[in-house]
């Protein structure tokens, strides 16, 4: 039988044990405490791992990615660099990937393309004819994706939205070279006054059937 002693400890005892409970679930995250108490802890734990980081231990982020060429980051948003089936043909004519001369100038008759060598080009159809010529202009290597094509003097040529400067799409000669017809064209035409103006690289084009084969002369 218990002593009288014992039994009498026995309610401080359970006493003590119910008190050590209590502290240890007040001191677990969030126990007692309001809903604005919680918040600001939740935010200094995502805080110290970078606002939407996943990682404990989130760092600084690097980058590995190269800085692109002008055209390459420009022509990102509409086609990706593709790469031709071959080197070419025994005379140096490319096919230009993934081009059918009944469907890809449907909704737009300029086709630009970055080739599996770098080499940014656009393709320009007129009518039944397709030409080809170096990606960007040569007064301030505008990208020609969003150029004019025109009609001058019968001929098929292509302007250029930012100088005004006008090509010849079968020569790649100069027609106007930054005209000064808009007060920002002013400003830009008037940088330009002391240079010469500069053909524009075209190259000839080979239709086979729907394909398109252009020959990079060297």
């Amino acid at each position: 039988m218990a002593s009288l002693a014992s039994l009498a400890r026995a309610p401080v005892a359970q006493q003590s044990v119910a008190a050590a409970q209590r502290r240890q679930l007040a001191s677990a995250p969030g126990f007692g405490a309001s809903g604005q108490q919680r918040q600001r802890r939740q935010l200094v734990i995502v805080a110290g791992q970078g606002f939407g980081s996943t990682q404990q231990n989130a760092g600084p982020r690097v980058s590995n990615k190269k800085k692109q060429p002008k055209i390459a980051r420009y022509l990102e948003r509409d086609v990706a660099k593709e790469a031709a089936a071959d080197d070419g043909d025994t005379d140096g004519w490319i096919e230009m990937p993934n081009v059918d001369v009944e469907t890809t100038f449907v909704s737009k008759p300029i086709k630009p393309l970055i080739l599996a060598t770098g080499r940014a080009v656009c393709l320009f159809k007129v009518g039944d004819t397709v030409f080809a010529s170096d990606a960007n202009s040569t007064a301030y290597k505008y990208p020609l994706a969003d150029a004019n094509i025109l009609n001058v003097k019968g001929k098929p040529a292509v302007e250029v939205p930012l100088d005004g400067t006008v090509y010849d799409l079968a020569t790649g000669k100069v027609l106007s070279w930054c005209p000064k017809n808009t007060l920002a064209r002013k400003v830009l035409g008037g940088l330009k006054d002391k240079s010469d103006p500069e053909d524009l690289p075209v190259y000839p084009v080979d239709l086979r059937g729907n394909k398109v084969f252009v020959r990079f002369v060297k």
